[in-house]
């Protein structure tokens, strides 16, 4: 492996600084829309059941980003307001599924609805190309970030 000189570090690090501001700028915009009374991982976590449908808990956790205790707290709190529904497996009982209520979902759907508007706002400016080269360059640093994780654990 072939080791960089100290100005190629800071440029690697000024990139790692700039992808995480965007994120910060992008999650900022999600958390003055959001509907009242959920947040961030609360939202996600209703994305995830209404896109890809009922889940066992701590799948859920590990898709959306939370510990176990977390998702616990999370998704008492979601069923609490009456937007997801809990069921034990019938085949084992330690397994428990989680799913969205029609509320839920007419929650994401508004959501979405208005992030959408939000951002059509904020890549007004960008070309179809851009936005193109984006999300391919993004997309590459995920997979590449994946690749060397696994890499060094």
């Amino acid at each position: 492996m072939a080791l960089l000189k100290e100005k190629d570090w800071r440029e690697m690090f000024r990139l790692r600084r700039t992808i995480v501001r965007a994120e910060q700028a992008l999650s900022e915009i999600d958390r003055s829309i959001l509907p009242k009374g959920l947040c961030e991982s609360d939202l996600s976590i209703l994305e995830r059941l209404e896109r890809k449908g009922a889940r066992p808990v701590n799948g859920l956790a590990r898709q959306v980003g939370l510990t176990s205790g977390s998702m616990t707290s999370a998704v008492q709190r979601l069923r609490r307001r009456g937007l997801v529904e809990t069921r034990r497996d019938l085949e084992d009982k330690r397994v428990v599924w989680v799913s969205a209520t029609p509320e839920a979902e007419k929650i994401v759907e508004s959501f979405s609805q208005l992030r959408g508007e939000v951002l059509e706002e904020v890549f007004r400016k960008w070309s179809e190309r851009e936005r193109s080269v984006l999300i391919n360059l993004l997309r590459r640093v995920r997979k590449d970030a994946g690749e060397t994780r696994g890499a060094t654990v």
